[in-house]
């Protein structure tokens, strides 16, 4: 035999193979085109409901759905259900605490083939959440009459997320018998997150002042993203009274826009005053207007609220700032 006669005799066998893996190739590619996600969530938060819509030809096929997150968790409980007018649809709730990143969902429908879709689980925006970590205050009966309260308050955003913004404080004096006898409030533009912010002031009452404690009541306006650009603040010290060296008179220091580009326009100013052994004996609040380009300082100084403070009990000072930038058009 020749090998051109071997080769005629060969080339049917080879065509009616390639015919027979052909058939099977689209016989299989269109299984797999029986089956494609067209509707849902492409992402969802943490806790949200999910759905995922899927055209199945033939209608009528009996079809499951698996979802796998990140970690590797599976979803539970998903359903089997029938394609109705060749369509199947699944809605489901993704765990609260599920590892926010790409989950893989497959359907799969009998005798139609299955798809996979990519569904990106988002990390829910926690709220900020403000913790009371400090009160204090001082009480001084003036010579002319009735009596200055000066107090000071440590809150704490427990958000690493979110700012606390638009926050107002409600600082009640309370009496031994727990009858309040004043009550005063604080507006805090922003408190970052997770830092801790030195709130003071002033009250004034017309007779003695016999406060047993604070009591403290916070409301969040609303939360924001992290800010970063704070201002710094050095060279922090607490002076006397001028006129009554025996009584505080005044925080004072240096306020130093640490931002590359803006220019700090405004800073609301708060400060608490602590004695050797950290307690709150006071505190006090202010407020600055300039045009502080970036990399520049400036002087601050904090008077209301000093009165009532014994100078002799002063070792140290917190101060707190809430910038506002200019930002160029």
């Amino acid at each position: 035999m020749t090998s051109v006669t071997a080769a005629k005799r060969l080339f049917p066998l080879a065509f009616a193979a390639l015919v027979v893996v052909g058939a099977f190739t689209a016989s299989a590619s269109g299984r797999a085109a029986g089956v494609h996600f067209i509707g849902g969530n492409s992402r969802v938060v943490q806790g949200n409901d999910a759905t995922v819509t899927v055209a199945v030809k033939p209608s009528g096929a009996r079809c499951s759905l698996a979802v796998r997150y990140k970690s590797g968790a599976r979803q539970p409980g998903l359903p089997i259900v029938r394609a109705i007018a060749s369509h199947a649809t699944w809605t489901w709730q993704v765990p609260s605490k599920m590892q926010p990143g790409p989950a893989r969902v497959t359907a799969s429908c009998a005798g139609a083939g299955r798809a996979t879709k990519r569904l990106t689980i988002i990390g829910q925006i926690i709220p900020p959440k403000i913790q009371v970590v400090k009160t204090g205050w001082s009480t001084r009966p003036y010579p002319f009459g009735g009596a200055g309260v000066s107090y000071g308050i440590i809150l704490a955003n427990e958000s690493t997320k979110r700012d606390a913004l638009d926050v107002n404080v409600l600082v009640n004096f309370v009496m031994s018998d727990n009858r309040l006898i004043g009550s005063a409030t604080s507006h805090i533009g922003d408190i970052a997150a997770g830092t801790r912010h030195a709130l003071g002031g002033e009250a004034n009452f017309p007779g003695g002042a016999p406060i047993a404690r604070l009591e403290v009541v916070v409301k969040i306006g609303h939360g924001g993203p992290a800010t970063h650009t704070k201002p710094g603040v050095s060279a922090v010290r607490v002076l006397p009274s001028v006129s009554e060296p025996q009584w505080s008179g005044s925080v004072e220091g240096e306020i130093q826009n640490d931002s590359a580009s803006l220019t700090l326009r405004s800073v609301e100013l708060s400060t608490v005053v602590l004695d050797a052994d950290g307690n709150i004996i006071g505190g006090g609040s202010g407020f600055g207007v300039s045009s502080l380009p970036p990399s520049a300082r400036m002087f601050f100084k904090i008077g209301n609220g000093m009165r009532p403070i014994p100078y002799s009990k002063v070792a140290s000072a917190l101060v707190s700032v809430v910038p506002t930038y200019l930002h160029s058009p």
